[in-house]
């Protein structure tokens, strides 16, 4: 099936516009250009207005796509190019009009010379200097003088002999007029270059194109400025291009390459209706008509008019129709209809391609109230279930209705009969839709026409509310607008650290108020603030207020501009406001649908049509800095791009010595959960295998990305060759990561902070200007610092000296950095001397302590801290070691310890002793300290032996204590006796085992003991020995051997007052001595043959003596 699109085309050049600036000198550019009499007629309007009063200087208005571009291109093709050129542009025009145009614009062999200008939202001076430059070419004649004036200049170039005349084209010239509207560029050149041009006798031309009134772009001005633009505009001549509906018709069927078909009935009847509005035989009309086909002539007597209204200025001009591939549009037509249909693009599509494409467009523009009535009528036809004939028919009736003023065509019968098929029932079409109320038929037209539901006039309710007076909600405009942040690309890209600014918008008189109450958000870098003058105020005015008010609060960050589109979108926000303020309040509303279906296509049309305004406006402000960033900073950036260059810009000025550490992970102001734990890891790992490689990281987890990123990249983590390992150095001066003035700053303050700096400070300080680190690096940057720091900076927990860094110091950094402060330690020469004995005293052979103050005091405050609880506690040490103890264990400043303590404590001043001296004495206390719990437990161990009749040392009294108390355990069913027996039965003398039977008799751990603890256990401990000597005796009745052996004695004597009774107990080994010593006495008494009675009263003799308190007094003394 062969397709249209395989048989119509739209020509080449139809489909791009012309640039006059590059188009001119292309000879493809005017191939197939026809000169129709309206481009004529402007060019003789031109010719003879030159000819006959001098005058020079023009503009061409004209809506899109009617023209004007090509039309420049051509008067310069027939002023500036060859002669044959010439002639084949003017190859259909009159003789007569022919030989008037080449008599003014080459009457001789000199060409004019052509500068070509494109306008943009831009100062226009430079633009026209360049083109001027080009147009002079290289002689150093033509070059401009340092004095003169850019119309001096052209002046110039244009009464050069070479040459007839110099023709300025400025293309797109309300560009140039919409940025000096807006206070960009001075507009008074365009005056200064038509009074040239007046003067020029002809030779000089400025031809402005413009696509609405030179005063149009003037109209949101002050009354002054307007008046000045109205000066300049009179001193230009205006052309009006405008085609005729005949030249339309025939642009259109030139642009369509395809088979052309004789007129058929549907032609002539559109040909006739025509007809009737315009002048020319109807012959004519139908062949362009035709010429326009596959176009049904409906479709193509619209497209003219329908391209000048304005909702169509948005698209090029009716070719942006022929040649788009939109939906429901002209390409997608052909690309869809077989060739062999016949069918024609019908009126009712193009409907549905205004729909689908423009319809926002449209209810926002003066048709808007039409196209929502017709829009209703359309509904109301849809619930009668209307067929597809009817559709379409009501819309080519309301296409028809909407734009014939324009075009010239009604909707009569005959008319819409060409619409559909044949075999439709126009007529009966008709009577359904006005029975059905969505159609009326106008009588004395003879037309149809769309009926009007709604008589609701929105534009009378809009101008009632704006007289009333309505205000501007700026913060909605605010965020209507959706300012977003403007990221510091640049800055990141060098930093790592990404800073954004903050965007807000507010009325220019409350400005002040504003940046004297602004703090920032976390993470904001400072504020871009764009004014707008909510009363009118003028461009000067508005430089003189932001430069007083930033001069005035010049310690924040605030940029602050003001947009030249301000009145415009004041006007706007206020039109905004009205309108809503009509939709909310108007009853008449309630049941007028077309009227709020309009009202809502309005304000969602404005809506966007502002934020679009804000959003060109916000890149096209002129920025105002804070004074000290004035002269380092350069603000001539434009669009998205140039605020992010201007962000990064001062960025970099506020943070200079920011550090450049590119980890996404945690250079940011809040990480991640995980990130945060990779960081808790990786502190862990400095603090306890800084020794290692990667600090013994084995794998590749997140915390060895951060530790190659943050510590082994910028050299705070590095091998040391001298000491043949890892370690943590400082920064060097210019290190590539810009740490080194951080560490710098940071020494600087702790040094004049005799009482130290809290972390939570320092981060104060690293965040601020002109760091400004983020968050999440820094507790690991505290403690890269303490390690590095580790001779020069103590440590302090709740003000307590930490003598190194441990897991439980830095969660407490992580989760409370207030709680951790730092302090300079800083030594003289005499206390170097002395620090250096106490270093030498306290280094062992497996680990040397430095010679340093915060060292030496760390190693101390260890010792101390390592002693058992009770020495930690007791009072039964000398004056001195207990000083030294308490002193270490409430340590807050090694100086202080080593320098102030020490002293005290040895009772003599440093400076009277000798540093190996001092180390002595010292080494003395420690002594006493260490020793002090084994000489108190020992101490013990004598109690009980002595309690238990243990005589001697060494390993025989000890192995028969062991049999003695093997024998007594579970011998009485006392617990505790028990428990000490068991003890004693694998007694060596171990210290740990007499802390075990001191535990035992005090009832409670050793950590807990203080000295009344120690004192129960002594007297508990001679307690249980004393059970366990009436225990021994015992062992009998549970047919175990004797350990012991109880005797009593009772003696009467007259010298006594009462008989006396002794009561002892033996061991084994002591009855063996007593029966030893009973057998010499009996030898004794045997052998000098004394009696029994007198051996029997000697005996009692002696234990009358030996009972005797002072005899056991005496014993004791003696042995």
């Amino acid at each position: 099936m062969t397709m249209l699109s395989e048989q119509v085309r739209v020509a080449r050049r139809f489909k791009r516009s012309i640039r006059v600036d590059d188009d001119y000198g292309s000879a493809a550019v005017l191939e197939g250009y026809v000169c129709s009499q309206s481009v004529v007629e402007v060019l003789l309007s031109m010719a003879r207005h030159k000819d006959t009063t001098g005058h020079g200087a023009f503009t061409w208005t004209g809506p899109y796509g009617s023209g004007k571009s090509s039309l420049a291109i051509a008067l310069a093709t027939l002023a500036g190019s060859s002669d044959i050129a010439a002639n084949a542009l003017l190859a259909t025009v009159g003789v007569q009009d022919r030989a008037e145009l080449l008599d003014s614009f080459r009457a001789s062999h000199a060409r004019w010379r052509i500068a070509p200008v494109v306008g943009h939202r831009d100062d226009p001076v430079p633009v026209i200097e360049a083109a001027l430059r080009h147009a002079a070419g290289s002689a150093a004649k033509s070059q401009r003088k340092s004095a003169e004036t850019l119309a001096q200049w052209a002046a110039r170039l244009a009464e050069d002999p070479k040459s007839a005349g110099l023709i300025l084209f400025v293309d797109e010239m309300g560009k140039f007029l919409e940025y000096a509207a807006r206070g960009g560029g001075d507009v008074h050149i365009f005056q200064e270059l038509a009074e040239a041009a007046a003067r020029s006798g002809g030779r000089f031309l400025v031809i402005g194109i413009l696509h609405q009134a030179f005063d149009e772009y003037a109209q949101r001005l002050a009354r002054e400025a307007r008046d000045e633009w109205q000066k300049i505009q009179g001193r230009y001549l205006d052309i009006a291009i405008n085609l005729a509906a005949e030249e339309q018709l025939d642009l259109i069927g030139r642009a369509i390459d395809g088979p052309k078909p004789e007129p058929d009935e549907a032609v002539e009847t559109i040909a006739t209706a025509l007809r009737t509005s315009r002048s020319g035989p109807t012959s004519s009309v139908a062949d362009r008509l035709s010429a326009c086909w596959p176009l049904h002539p409906v479709v193509a007597a619209l497209l003219g008019p329908i391209s000048r209204r304005r909702f169509g200025q948005n698209q090029r001009s009716l070719f942006g129709f022929l040649a788009s591939a939109e939906p429901f549009g002209f390409q997608a037509y052909l690309n869809g209809t077989s060739a062999e249909a016949g069918q024609t693009y019908p009126a009712a599509r193009l409907w549905d391609y205004l729909q689908a494409n423009l319809e926002s467009a449209i209810l926002a523009s003066p048709d808007g109230h039409r196209w929502a009535t017709a829009l209703d009528s359309l509904h109301r036809a849809e619930n009668h279930d209307a067929s597809p004939d009817h559709v379409s028919l009501l819309k080519t009736i309301a296409l028809i209705d909407l734009f014939k003023d324009r075009s010239g065509l009604t909707a009569t019968a005959d008319v819409l009969g060409t619409v559909l098929p044949a075999s439709a029932d126009v007529t009966a079409i008709l009577e359904d839709l006005k029975a059905w109320s969505v159609i009326v038929y106008r009588a004395h037209a003879g037309a149809f026409a769309i009926y009007a539901g709604s008589d609701f006039d929105i534009d009378a309710a809009v101008e009632e509310v704006r007289r009333a007076g309505v205000g501007v909600d700026f913060q909605r405009l605010a965020r209507q607008a959706s300012l977003q942040p403007i990221l510091a690309k640049r800055h990141y890209e060098h930093t790592g650290a990404l800073r954004w600014f903050e965007v807000e918008l507010v009325p220019l008189h409350e400005a002040a108020d504003r940046i004297r109450n602004y703090k920032p958000a976390p993470g904001a870098a400072g504020l871009f603030l764009l004014t707008v003058s909510a009363n009118g105020e003028s461009k000067a005015q508005a430089k003189k207020i932001l430069t007083e008010v930033l001069d005035e609060e010049s310690s924040r960050l605030v940029v602050c501009g003001w947009t030249w589109d301000s009145v415009t979108i004041r006007e706007m926000a206020a039109d905004l406001a009205a309108l809503e303020q009509v939709r909310a309040n108007r009853p008449e509303l309630e049941g007028d649908a077309v009227a709020r279906r309009e009202i809502d296509a309005r304000l969602a049309r404005l809506s966007v049509d502002l934020e679009d305004r804000l959003g060109e406006a916000i890149n096209s402000v002129d920025w105002r800095l804070p004074p000290a960033a004035r002269d380092a900073i350069d603000v001539k950036v434009r669009g998205p791009a140039g605020l992010s260059v201007l962000a990064s810009r001062l960025a970099d000025w506020r943070y200079p010595d920011a550090p450049r550490l590119p980890n996404e992970l945690v250079n940011r102001t809040k990480p991640s959960s995980s990130a945060q734990g990779a960081v808790r890891t990786l502190l862990y790992r400095m603090t306890e295998r800084s020794d290692r490689q990667r600090l013994g990281f084995e794998g590749y987890p997140a915390e060895v990305g951060l530790h190659i990123s943050l510590l082994e990249a910028t050299g705070l983590h590095q091998w040391d060759a001298e000491s043949e390992r890892w370690r943590f150095v400082a920064p060097k001066a210019g290190d590539a990561a810009r740490l080194s003035s951080l560490w710098e700053c940071t020494d600087g303050l702790l040094q004049s902070s005799p009482e130290g700096v809290r972390a939570s400070d320092l981060y104060e300080l690293w965040r601020s200007p002109p760091f400004g680190v983020r968050d999440g690096l820094l507790p690991i940057l505290m403690v890269a610092y303490l390690m590095t720091r580790a001779g020069r900076s103590a440590v302090y927990l709740d003000n307590v000296f930490r003598p190194s860094l441990e897991t439980f110091l830095i969660d407490r950094l992580l989760q409370e950095p207030s709680s951790v402060s730092l302090r300079a330690v800083e030594l003289s020469e005499v206390d170097v001397a002395y620090i250096a004995a106490m270093a030498e005293m306290l280094s062992t052979p497996d680990e040397k302590v430095p010679p340093t103050s915060l060292e030496v005091a760390r190693a101390l405050v260890r010792e101390v801290r390592e002693l058992p609880a009770w020495t930690q506690r007791t009072g039964r040490l000398s004056a001195g070691a207990q000083h030294l103890r308490d002193r270490a264990k409430a340590s807050n400043d090694p100086n202080r310890l080593l320098l102030d303590d020490v002293p005290v404590a040895i009772d003599e001043a440093l400076a009277n002793l000798s540093g190996v001296g001092v180390a002595r004495k010292v080494e003395a206390l420690l002594v006493e300290l260490n020793g002090a719990y084994a000489l108190m437990l020992r101490d013990l161990e004598d109690a009980l032996k002595r309690e238990l009749r243990v005589k001697g040392d060494g390993e025989l009294p000890l192995e028969r204590l062991r049999r003695r108390s093997t024998n007594v355990q579970g011998l009485t069913g006392n617990f505790r006796l028990d428990a000490l027996a068991t003890r004693l039965a694998s007694y060596t003398g171990r210290i740990e085992e007499v802390e075990g039977l001191a535990s035992l008799a005090a009832n409670r751990p050793p950590r807990d003991w203080v000295d009344r603890d120690v004192d129960a256990a002594r007297v508990e401990l001679a307690a249980l020995a004393q059970q366990f000597l009436k225990a021994e005796g015992f062992g009998h009745l549970k047919n175990r051997a004797d350990g012991r052996v109880g005797m009593a004695v009772y003696i009467s004597d007259p010298s006594y007052p009462e008989p006396q009774a002794h009561e002892i107990d033996l061991s084994s080994g002591d009855r063996m001595i007593a029966n030893a010593l009973a057998d010499r006495m009996l030898a004794l008494m045997t052998g000098e043959g004394t009696s029994r009675e007198i051996a029997i009263a000697a005996i009692v003799r002696l234990g009358l003596v030996l009972h005797d308190p002072e005899w056991n007094e005496d014993a004791e003394q003696v042995a």
